[in-house]
């Protein structure tokens, strides 16, 4: 009996030294803490009961798994909606349209003519993508896209492989006009003392002009201009000027830090960039003469155009000029069944299609097929005649 005793006092003393030194060092505080911590396990039990209430039967011990399969839902679906989206699409609707630099009037326009083909071509997936002028119908020829903003001009150069193509492209096909009336402007700081074509010539003044971008039509045009005056790039640099390649923005940028003194654009009228120029330094436009007129026509296919005196406030005589062409372009084996269905769609919204860009305000149905000489695709051709306008 006294051996049972013993063996009992001894597993109290071990019982007590357990809650004691294992916890808070006392037995005293010990018992405490551990009725604490009892009584926190059982205040925690309704949260278990409350994880199976919201879990609908969820067993407690699989609470914690359902929370996170729950916050993982949103994803779950999101990637699933997303999946089936891309398997509802029909591959042979994949396009990809080649505009201009971002921020610019081919941005917006590119930008409303896939949104009205995505929402009108049910499975479609029409997108837009930064391009230039000159590389735009390039894509198209090696047909890593299947659509292009060009100006006409510059569609007609890689037909024929000369400047700024180095050899022909041949399958460039028209489907519609998009404007017409982006006339040519050559404007000048009055600080240069430029007051004519003819002045650079024949003073051999050191003009620091920029020509746009590289294969662009606006740097064609200043080209073809320049020619017809006698003058080539050649000859500005060795009178001591410089030919700058810059796009739009950074051209009047570089004018009003005074680095610059002429600028040759093709833009609608009125340009915001000129007007805004115009705010901090003395502007002008040279005039065009008449065999500069007829000389730019014949090599880029525009036609004769003015300024009105009324449409910048730092001229207030009109500005003979010449006007190209902008127009939508893909390559002639895109499917004719496809470029009908693209070319009805875009007939159907041009109401949509004005409010996206004053430069679209006087597109009609019988002006969509004026392509400025660049033979339409067999699918647009098609639709223009069923309408009349062909």
């Amino acid at each position: 009996m006294w051996i049972q005793r013993r063996r009992e006092r001894r597993r109290d003393r071990d019982d007590d030294a357990t809650v004691g030194h294992g916890l808070l060092g006392s037995s005293r505080s010990g018992v405490a803490q551990r009725a604490r911590s009892l009584d926190g396990r059982r205040r925690r039990a309704p949260v278990h009961r409350q994880r199976a209430v919201d879990g609908e039967g969820v067993q407690p011990h699989l609470a914690p798994r359902y929370e996170v399969i729950r916050s993982r839902a949103p994803i779950l679906l999101g990637a699933l909606a997303l999946l089936t989206a891309c398997e509802s699409t029909d591959p042979s609707w994949r396009m990809t349209l080649v505009g201009a630099s971002p921020g610019g009037a081919w941005s917006a326009i590119g930008e409303a003519i896939t949104d009205e083909l995505r929402r009108g071509i049910p499975g479609s997936a029409f997108t837009l993508e930064p391009g230039q002028d000159g590389a735009n119908a390039a894509m198209v020829q090696s047909q890593r896209v299947e659509m292009g903003l060009v100006h006409s001009s510059i569609a007609l150069a890689a037909l024929a492989g000369s400047f700024p193509f180095s050899e022909p492209n041949p399958d460039v096909r028209a489907i519609m006009l998009i404007y017409a009336d982006a006339p040519f402007h050559f404007v000048v700081d009055r600080r240069a003392g430029v007051e004519s074509f003819e002045q650079i010539g024949d003073e051999r003044i050191p003009l620091r002009v920029s020509v746009n971008t590289r294969g662009s039509l606006m740097e064609l045009a200043t080209r073809t201009v320049l020619e017809a005056y006698g003058v080539d790039y050649e000859d500005i640099r060795e009178a001591g000027g410089t030919v700058f390649f810059y796009p739009m923005t950074p051209s009047y940028e570089a004018m009003q830090r005074g680095r610059l003194d002429a600028i040759g654009v093709t833009v609608q009228v009125p340009s915001r960039h000129a007007v805004e120029a115009s705010r901090h330094l003395d502007l002008d436009l040279l005039p065009l003469n008449a065999e500069a007129i007829r000389y730019a026509n014949e090599r880029l296919g525009t036609d004769t155009a003015t300024i009105p005196g009324s449409a910048y406030p730092f001229v207030e005589r009109d500005t003979p000029t010449f006007a190209g062409r902008v127009i939508l372009i893909v390559h002639r084996d895109l499917p004719d069944d496809k470029v009908y269905a693209i070319t009805r769609l875009l007939h159907d919204r041009l109401e949509q299609l004005r409010r996206a860009h004053r430069s679209l305000q006087s597109l009609t149905p019988a002006t969509m097929p004026r392509v400025g000489g660049v033979p339409l695709h067999p699918g647009a051709e098609r639709f223009y005649r069923e309408i009349g306008v062909r």
